[in-house]
């Protein structure tokens, strides 16, 4: 059976094993993007005190991940079961809330990418650290250049360079870090490819002229043997929530 979720998995094991890392453990947890319950799981096995909130446009999605964690009744009793907020990415967060944002396959989704920054940057507390994957800028060159030859256009505006990103992050963050890395799924039924450019929004991402019939030509090639294979661009990031100064003002330390 095809497992969806194959990717989002994969990413967010490789986020998480970069939080070995860090010194102080967070209390509070914002999950952007329910994933199958993949990166709770993770990150509530690292940080068992933790508690957390989960966000995410879809409810179904919501559902599903309640559903895969099945929480204890010990955990119901000391009240750490996951809250779940069904909202668009766009919409604000409760300021200053949280003291780790991981964000797993869902920036590149977003709307409007510079005000979703500024929204988690906003939502950190003091210090608080984003952690997120999502796709980069080279990601499905096979797609790309089937449409391309036959006259479509991909605005592809979310999939940007991990540079890019990196700047985009200064706007709201200190000590942006981000690199790269590359997965390449090999299918051998066109119907499990289509799923996964479904469920991972990647005609979302590439934003053809014409959609329906770039998915038309994505069959075709298949069904002639020309594309059994597509190729992600996975970029991976860490930054730490920057403190703005009022107006005309600096801190002061008191060193002991």
């Amino acid at each position: 059976m095809h497992d969806l979720w194959a990717v989002h998995r994969h990413l967010a094991t490789e986020l998480d094993s970069r939080l070995a890392l860090l010194r102080n453990a967070p209390t509070t947890v914002t999950l952007i993007g329910a994933d199958a319950d993949i990166s709770h799981q993770l990150l509530a096995t690292r940080y068992p005190d933790a508690r957390f909130h989960e966000y995410d446009e879809h409810s179904e999605q919501l559902h599903h991940a309640a559903i895969q964690r099945k929480p204890k009744l010990l955990d119901k009793w000391r009240g750490k079961t996951v809250g779940q907020t069904c909202q668009n990415l766009n919409e604000p967060l409760p300021e200053n809330s949280a003291d780790m944002l991981f964000s797993n396959l869902k920036l590149h989704q977003a709307p409007d990418t510079a005000n979703i920054l500024q929204n988690w940057s906003n939502h950190l507390k003091p210090d608080g650290l984003l952690f997120f994957s999502c796709l980069g800028g080279n990601s499905l060159p096979e797609i790309r250049s089937l449409l391309t030859e036959h006259g479509i256009t991909c605005a592809a505006s979310n999939l940007r360079d991990m540079h890019d990103w990196g700047d985009m992050l200064l706007q709201g963050f200190n000590d942006p870090i981000t690199d790269t890395a590359r997965v390449q799924l090999a299918y051998e039924r066109f119907a499990d490819m289509q799923q996964d450019m479904q469920h991972l929004k990647l005609w979302q991402a590439l934003q053809p002229d014409r959609l329906p019939e770039a998915e038309r030509l994505l069959q075709i090639a298949w069904e002639q043997g020309k594309l059994s294979h597509i190729t992600l661009e996975t970029v991976f990031g860490h930054a730490i929530k920057k403190i703005r100064q009022p107006e005309n003002t600096r801190p002061i330390h008191f060193y002991r």
